[in-house]
Order: structure tokens, then C-alpha cells, then sequence
């Protein structure tokens, strides 16, 4: 087992490789949510092709013409992303309870995450019309999403307390955020670019088929390493709770 420190942070280093230990051990567990987040990306992309154009108006007119498929998709990814976190969290915490109560959780918890999720994502956005604010934002208010599954805190108390957890560990905690994130972009286009290169070498289809395809692989890649991602959120933020101490205390050991 691996023991946190008492009273200092931990390198970079080894938060990532908690992350990517607790990511191989949950995988196998929260496989089927994933899956389903994967399935419905897809057929989102194959039910909706249109989404999948460079040009802005056919984009456009897409979303506009899909509001319903749109709303129905955002919802039921929003409840499986959430049930993937929570369950995360719980493994972490040798508080595991099954996928099923995972679910009902992002059933519970869906109003304050939709919420918070629009609160940051309008803050990220309004702070990048003078970049730097909009990156401070992006990573200090990044870790609403535990503060609302495992503390119970509000939609605003989750930014709030998101930004005091981090701000002063701002650098850590962006290099920690980044590098998976980095990893994850790489692995689905390398991916993509696979796919594009044997479909163009040994198929007949159209480009807009190809590039459905490759759209659809895109997707599937990144919906399946994601938990990667959401895993190392987690570490970090026991990490940063660990390292302000007016909250309540870690837990000491991480899974092997």
C-alpha cells in the first residue's frame, strides 16, 4: 500500500502514478459505464452526422435541428460521467458500493452537477477573453465535481471551495491536470490517425464516411480513457484537501 506524507506535497510524479494505479484498478469495475458513455457518443455521431462537419453553418443548423437528441445525450452522459467519478472516488476510499448505486448518485447529484458545470464552464469562457483569468479558472475551479459528490457541498460552495483548495497550490495542480489530459488528446488522435491511414489505404468509402469513422474513433478513445483522467482528479483532490488543513483529514493509503 502507499502511504501519503504528513506534511508535504507530493511530486508531480507521484500523484500521476497513484492516478494511473488507481485508474487500472477501477477500470475493470466501471467498464460497463463506460462502455454505455462510449455507445451513446457513438450513436449520437451515427445518428447525427452533421455534427461531424468543419463547416460552422451545417454545425450549426445540426445542433439546432437535434435539440432533442442534444438534451436526452447530455443528460444521460452527464449521470454516466458522474457514476464513473463517484465510483472512482468510492474504490479509492475503500467505499465501494457497485455501479447501480453509482448511478443513482449522478441521478441525485444531476441538477447541482449540470449547474456547476455551467457556472464553470461560463467562467472558464468569459475569463478567456483575457486568457489569463479564463486558465486560472480552468484549473482552480476544476474540482467541483468531488467537493459536490463527496462533501455535499453546493453549486456555489463547490466553485468556492474548488478555488481555495487549489489556489494555493495552483502550479502543482495544473501540471497534474495537464500532462493526463495531454495524454489522453494524443492517444485519440494518434488513434484517429491510424484509422484514417488504413481506411484511405484499403476501403472505398466516401470522405464523409472516413470521416465519420474517424470522428467516431476519436470519441470511443477518449470516453474510454477518461476515467484516467477523472482517477487523477480524485488523488489530487484528497491530496489538496490533505494539504489544507481546515478540512477533514485524508485518507492515509491509496490502492496498491
Amino acid at each position: 500500500m502507499l502511504e501519503l506524507p504528513t506534511n508535504q506535497p507530493q511530486q508531480i510524479a507521484t500523484i500521476l502514478d497513484d492516478g494511473i494505479k488507481l485508474f487500472l484498478y477501477s477500470f475493470p469495475k466501471v467498464l460497463p459505464l463506460v462502455l454505455a458513455d462510449a455507445f451513446l457518443s457513438a450513436m449520437l455521431h451515427l445518428i447525427v452526422p452533421e455534427l461531424n462537419s468543419p463547416e460552422p453553418e451545417v454545425l450549426i443548423a445540426a445542433m439546432t435541428d437535434s435539440v432533442v437528441y442534444l438534451f436526452f445525450y447530455a443528460v444521460a452522459m452527464l449521470i454516466l460521467q458522474t457514476a464513473i467519478f463517484y465510483r472512482i472516488g468510492m474504490i479509492l476510499t475503500q467505499s465501494d458500493t457497485g455501479n447501480v448505486p453509482a448511478l443513482l448518485q449522478g441521478v441525485k447529484k444531476l441538477l447541482p452537477i449540470v449547474l456547476a458545470t455551467w457556472l464553470y464552464t461560463f467562467l472558464f469562457g468569459a475569463g478567456l477573453l483575457i486568457l489569463i483569468p479564463g486558465i486560472l479558472f480552468a484549473v482552480s475551479l476544476r474540482f467541483f465535481t468531488p467537493l459536490i459528490l463527496f462533501d455535499n457541498a453546493t453549486v456555489l460552495e463547490s466553485l468556492q471551495h474548488s478555488h481555495k483548495l487549489v489556489w494555493g497550490n495552483w502550479w502543482h495542480t495544473a501540471m497534474v491536470l495537464v500532462i493526463p489530459l495531454m495524454m489522453i488528446l494524443s492517444v485519440a488522435l494518434l488513434s484517429s490517425i491510424i484509422v484514417e491511414t488504413v481506411l484511405n489505404s484499403s476501403t472505398t468509402l466516401v470522405a464523409e464516411q472516413i470521416n465519420l469513422v474517424i470522428q467516431i474513433t476519436y470519441k470511443i478513445v477518449d470516453k474510454l480513457l477518461n476515467p484516467l483522467f477523472y482517477a487523477i482528479i480524485v488523488v489530487q483532490f484528497y491530496e489538496l484537501k490533505r494539504l489544507n488543513q481546515s478540512h477533514r483529514p485524508v485518507e492515509n493509503q491509496l490502492i496498491a
